[in-house]
């Protein structure tokens, strides 16, 4: 009888031991769980995480995405530095060396058309479209502290970077321009679009509809053949998770069925923030290269340091509602608006703070002309030496054409060097 007692306490003692061991574990898969680092938490638990941990993608097939690297190795938006500049409307370009910790303007001498083909490669462009000399002399100095030249032939854009050789000056006060895609352009020269009118055909050829189930949920913006981009809060919703349900419309006015091509992926910064919307910017990878034509064809990106004029020629244009609570309306819509200064929009009277760097603010204070529901993710562009840019992407705002309540816009320029990071996937 003693002994059996004796095994019992035995087992007893073991059992306790045991679920104290299940309950240890539980607790420490817990913490894991809740305290792991931010970073590896970055994308919401549906999407994949990319290295680095600023990219997040949605797909429906295989993970697109690199080796995850370990949280320590991970490179924050604020820290990766894209090795490539072309800066103000003329693309000057610049190379970064990371044996000096500079940006350096390459000069024209020594340059060659190949060159160019490795640096617009390197930005995710398959070739460059023009590259030429450019006067120096009437670029800001503070763009031109440093100066080399190619001495050698690279193999590749590392190499060519490699080779950068300092100079004093460039020779004949010449530096190099490129340019990796005829963008910009219109065939047609002359809404959630509020106070708008309906646009001339092949006016904007790079605007698309991005439809879900063949129904339009936002705009987008032709940047290449084969990449779209857009706002992130388009797509993080758990309504539209599946990427093969996702199709991109371009080359029409008209919200009638049009010519399609299906996606691939979806890329969105990590960093966004859906309850500020900071960082509200998405890329879209096509199945397939879409064909040019006059009525399909890219918007130029903004080159680093590019400035336009509050009062230029800045538009934006969607398939949005044309007031607030209205339908969405058929055909694209356009309108003219004023660029206007964050401070400004910042004012207590206004946004009181909520505009980041990563913001900025287009329309009139006085209300009437806006974008609505349904233009999110569509193109702010401006005009500048005779080719469009785009400025910022529709993210959101307070109703519809409300006096104060002015457009809020990624600002697209901050944020050039995630964009081209992403481009060369």
């Amino acid at each position: 009888m003693c002994s059996i007692h004796h095994m019992s306490r035995i087992f007893i003692t073991i059992s306790i031991l045991l679920s104290i061991v299940a309950i240890s574990l539980s607790v420490l898969l817990i913490l894991q769980y809740f305290y792991q680092p931010v970073v590896q938490r970055a994308c919401p638990d549906y999407l994949e995480t990319c290295a680095p941990s600023v990219n997040c993608s949605l797909t429906d097939g295989a993970n697109p995405c690199p080796p995850i690297r370990q949280p320590n190795n991970r490179t924050l938006a604020s820290e990766y530095r894209n090795p490539v500049l072309l800066l103000t409307g003329r693309s000057l370009l610049q190379l970064y060396s990371a044996h000096a910790g500079r940006y350096y303007t390459v000069c024209h001498q020594g340059w060659k058309t190949s060159h160019g083909w490795m640096v617009c490669r390197e930005l995710g462009f398959n070739s460059a479209v023009l590259s030429s000399p450019v006067s120096l002399n009437t670029t800001d100095p503070k763009c031109l502290q440093s100066f080399a030249v190619v001495n050698k032939t690279a193999g590749s854009p590392s190499n060519l970077e490699a080779s950068l050789s300092p100079v004093e000056s460039c020779p004949a006060q010449e530096g190099v321009s490129l340019q990796c895609t005829d963008c910009g352009r219109s065939a047609s020269e002359s809404q959630r679009i509020v106070g708008g009118s309906p646009s001339a055909w092949g006016r904007w050829p790079w605007v698309a509809s991005l439809r879900w189930d063949g129904r339009h949920v936002c705009g987008g913006s032709i940047i290449s053949s084969q990449w779209v981009m857009s706002a992130a809060h388009c797509f993080v919703l758990s309504n539209f998770l599946t990427v093969s349900r996702w199709k991109v419309h371009a080359g029409s006015n008209s919200l009638n069925p049009s010519t399609s091509v299906s996606i691939r992926s979806i890329y969105y910064n990590g960093l966004y923030n859906p309850e500020t919307n900071d960082f509200d910017v998405a890329l879209i990878k096509t199945s397939q290269p879409m064909a040019f034509s006059e009525t399909l064809r890219p918007v130029c990106l903004p080159r680093a340091h590019q400035q336009f004029q509050a009062t230029g020629n800045c538009w934006i244009n969607g398939w949005g509602h044309v007031s607030e609570g209205g339908q969405l309306s058929p055909v694209l819509r356009e309108a003219k608006v004023h660029l206007i200064n964050s401070n400004i929009c910042n004012q207590s009277s206004h946004y009181n703070g909520m505009i980041s760097e990563r913001m900025l603010c287009a329309g009139y204070l006085d209300g009437k002309v806006d974008s609505c529901q349904g233009d999110s993710g569509g193109p702010l562009v401006c005009q500048e030496g005779g080719l469009w840019w785009q400025v910022g992407i529709v993210s959101w705002g307070e109703g519809c054409g409300r006096p104060n309540r002015p457009g809020v816009y990624t600002n697209l320029t901050v944020l050039l060097d995630w964009v081209y990071h992403r481009l060369q996937v």
